[in-house]
């Protein structure tokens, strides 16, 4: 299967030979939901490795490098789930395609030039202390499993244990679910306690569930990085923090 995924030399190399001259003359573009679906179209075909070629397309015609994640790898991971959902892709799919959207990333991001950077792969997946429903992580954990990430877990998570493994082991993500609207303070010292005492001084914060998406203003508020709609959009998103915390 990884025969076909995009190499993360081939978008560093068609960069390099386009250059910087093409995307200072052409004006700033926003990309759509038509350019998610074709992205996501191309992932899930035969020819992924156009997927670059597509990319450095739209960067020609006005996309910017730096919004190329919010607007375009970010919502295609995001697509890829929802097809999933729909039972319009299968679980093999939606690896495949998540698993080569995550190189692209990695390429975009520089993480591919890091050493060792597979081995720095390492997120722990919980609920937010006070939680109880659990099917929701295990089907995240189940896409970051099958994108190479080493995931850790919680059985009956709560605030000290959560801190002691952050203490103990080289995290590069920490994911929480937060469903009920109660569990946010003591999601909030959560974070705190693990940014303090993390063995990675930049680890990654993740937060989903349903309170998040009822508040979705609660993500910075609670000092996370970031949320996700689904697992692939997880996974992607995992990989641009894992990439800050290692450049």
């Amino acid at each position: 299967m990884l025969t076909h995924i995009v190499s993360e030399c081939a978008v560093d190399q068609l960069l390099a030979r386009h250059g910087e001259a093409r995307e200072n003359s052409a004006p700033h573009r926003e990309t759509g939901l038509a350019e998610i679906r074709e992205l996501g179209r191309i992932l899930l075909g035969p020819d992924s490795h156009t997927a670059s070629s597509f990319i450095l397309s739209l960067r020609d015609q006005g996309v910017s490098l730096d919004d190329l994640y919010t607007e375009l790898l970010g919502p295609t991971a995001v697509h890829l789930g929802d097809l999933w959902d729909e039972d319009r892709i299968d679980f093999v799919d939606v690896t495949l395609g998540v698993a080569r959207l995550q190189r692209l990333v990695m390429s975009f991001e520089g993480l591919s030039e890091v050493p060792d950077q597979d081995g720095k792969r390492k997120i722990l997946l919980v609920g937010a202390p006070g939680e109880q429903h659990r099917l929701g992580n295990s089907i995240v954990q189940r896409f970051f499993r099958s994108s190479g990430w080493h995931v850790w877990t919680c059985t009956a998570p709560d605030a000290q244990r959560i801190d002691q493994i952050a203490a103990a082991e080289w995290l590069g993500v920490v994911g929480f679910s937060l469903n009920l609207d109660a569990n946010m303070n003591g999601l909030c010292s959560v974070i705190r306690n693990i940014r303090a005492n993390s063995v990675n001084p930049r680890v990654g914060v993740i937060v989903g569930g349903s309170a998040i998406q009822r508040n979705p203003h609660w993500v910075s508020e609670i000092g996370a990085d970031g949320t996700a709609a689904n697992g692939p959009a997880a996974v992607i998103l995992a990989n641009k923090l894992l990439a800050g915390a290692l450049a």
